[in-house]
């Protein structure tokens, strides 16, 4: 993914009751970058381009309306700060299709393709687990300081992967990189809302949303040239001095005041941050993917690795509900799965991002392999999905604002998956055109339409006093869903590809020494003789459509919740 466009649900502007009566927590419906705040105070403790209610809770809804509706025109230098902002949350998303289109080149050096989807995984992991602790990090250290940190993490993490002389240091290297992305992508929604008046943010975050669809399209191509001509460990170098210069521009141009809450030392409010949860979490979700990845491929499931991951993941599940249970300000509080609208849109989100994410996984793969295509070739076919999730964005904001009704993009989300899935498994059979690349633009729309109605489906459904933390859980449902998508389908496809191996270089000669490098090394596909691209090529083909099948499944289930999901207008009562 592609990845789901939270941002996109910003087009949408729900009923001013909506707004008067969860006031805390609408605003964070919108953007995917928005950290997982639980308690953030709505009225701002910075300066503002133009003075809001002192509660606006309570205001009188024409005077609320006027304020909403006739603020003055931002400053030069308010655009010129934003756009510096954007800059970054381009260049993670950039980062991110950049990865897509070269992690099987990646992998390749180092002769281990069947752990390329590490490089994935570790990533959202580790930006799954860090995003909900900038947010009250923020609060304590402030808005400037955090923001600068995820730009050296950044920078560090990138540097790591460039010159990473074994996968697992490139791996730890995603690791910080996805840390530091949770930073540099949460604290511009964060800044935004400080910088501008109520009326301005949802049109910077439709900005913000712009960036990330520019960078994920650009990514992948640029990116792409880039391992092509100077090699792979050079697209990510070249970051390094751009990342830094974004941090400077910070520096120089973002003029944000401390925060002062004399209630409160640091010390005080760093206990109130769940960070044995975020641990536990973290545990519970790398245990389930290494034994996805990892069993019955390098470890036999029997062995003492995966009973031993299998152990850990008990454990931390455990660990995890009882620290839910008695610390005051759970990551994600248990109770949630006892209100129906935020159980059914926490798996439709699930879902489809399993089958989005396991989709666009695997799409530059497969283009690499049958086409022989170049990183920046592989990574231009995404292009088609990252529109349609652009667009599905802002068809879906459009028509939850007229007619009030957010279930039926909900519904029309896993009809789209299953409509992709489909036509890639009927007509992608190994001489995929460019139209018929076509295929993955509904795929793209399904994950903008759920990235839409899911947040509004929670906010219209949950208890008010449950909306923010509600919506927390379901940026972490995002995260969850790319991470198991990400290692479910690479489980998925190195199994069905080496069965097809087998079976296609049974009674070869040489066969096995084929197929150790067919596994290992997609750069020796690419370039071997028509005789052996032959042999092989049907086991690539027939890999790909066992994830488009799991997909598929992922999309069905999805369809049902999807269908059994509350429906309601959000427009009602005005």
């Amino acid at each position: 993914m592609a990845v789901a466009d939270q941002d996109s649900v910003a087009s949408h502007e729900p009923s001013q009751d909506i707004k008067r009566d969860r006031d805390s927590g609408s605003r964070d419906l919108n953007d995917e970058a928005t950290p997982l705040l639980t308690d953030t105070p709505r009225q701002s403790e910075y300066k503002t381009i133009k003075q809001r209610p002192e509660d606006e809770s309570n205001a009188d809804p024409d005077s609320l309306e006027r304020c909403l509706s006739s603020g003055p025109q931002l400053s030069k230098s308010v655009w010129a700060t934003i756009s510096v902002l954007l800059l970054g949350v381009f260049l993670c998303n950039a980062d991110t299709t950049l990865v897509l289109a070269t992690y099987g080149l990646v992998a390749s050096d180092f002769d281990d393709l069947e752990s390329g989807s590490w490089l994935v995984s570790a990533f959202i992991l580790a930006q799954c687990v860090a995003q909900p602790l900038y947010g009250k990090l923020s609060d304590i250290y402030g808005r400037k300081a955090c923001l600068q940190v995820s730009y050296i993490m950044f920078a560090v993490g990138t540097a790591v992967v460039g010159i990473g002389q074994s996968m697992p240091q490139v791996i730890c290297g995603r690791a910080i990189q996805g840390a530091a992305a949770a930073g540099m992508t949460g604290m511009v929604s964060i800044i935004i809302t400080d910088l501008v008046p109520l009326s301005e943010v949802a049109s910077l975050r439709s900005y913000a949303n712009i960036a990330a669809t520019t960078g994920r399209s650009c990514g992948g191509v640029v990116g792409g040239a880039l391992t092509q001509t100077l090699g792979w460990r050079w697209a990510f170098l070249v970051q390094v001095p751009v990342v830094l210069l974004t941090s400077a521009l910070v520096q120089c141009r973002l003029d944000l005041p401390a925060k002062h809450d004399p209630s409160q030392t640091s010390w005080q409010k760093l206990r109130r941050i769940d960070f044995t949860g975020s641990l536990f979490l973290s545990a519970v979700i790398f245990s389930a993917c290494f034994i996805l990845d990892m069993g019955g491929q390098k470890f036999a499931w029997n062995s003492v690795v995966i009973i031993g991951m299998a152990v850990v993941f008990v454990i931390s599940c455990i660990a995890f509900t009882i620290s839910a249970k008695v610390v005051a300000e759970p990551i994600f509080p248990l109770r949630l799965w006892t209100q129906y609208a935020a159980v059914t849109n926490y798996l439709v989100i699930l879902t489809q991002m399993m089958g989005q994410f396991s989709l666009t996984l695997m799409v530059p793969l497969y283009f690499q392999a049958t086409n022989r295509s170049s990183p920046a070739a592989a990574g231009a076919y995404l292009i088609p999905s990252f529109v349609g999730n652009l667009l599905a964005g802002l068809i879906a904001g459009y028509w939850i604002k007229r007619t009030g009704w957010y279930k039926v993009p909900t519904v029309m989300g896993p009809v789209m998956c299953i409509l992709t899935m489909s036509l890639c498994y009927f007509t992608w059979q190994g001489h995929t055109t460019i139209l018929q690349d076509l295929a993955i633009f509904p795929g793209g729309f399904a994950a903008g339409l759920v990235s839409s109605s899911a947040f509004v489906g929670l906010a219209a459904g949950v208890a008010k006093e449950d909306l923010a933390i509600a919506t927390s859980g379901a940026y972490l449902f995002f995260g969850i869903g790319g991470i198991a998508g990400t290692s479910t389908s690479s489980a998925v496809y190195q199994n069905a590809l080496k069965s097809g191996l087998e079976q296609a270089l049974d009674g070869v000669e040489g066969g096995s020494q084929i197929m150790r490098r067919a596994l290992g090394d997609i750069k020796y596909i690419q370039h071997a003789s028509d005789d052996i691209r032959e042999l092989v090529l049907p086991a690539f083909v027939h890999a790909f459509h066992q994830v488009n099948l799991m997909s598929l499944g992922c999309a069905c289930v999805g369809l049902v919740i999807a269908i059994f999901s509350q429906q309601k207008s959000i427009l009602e009562g005005q």
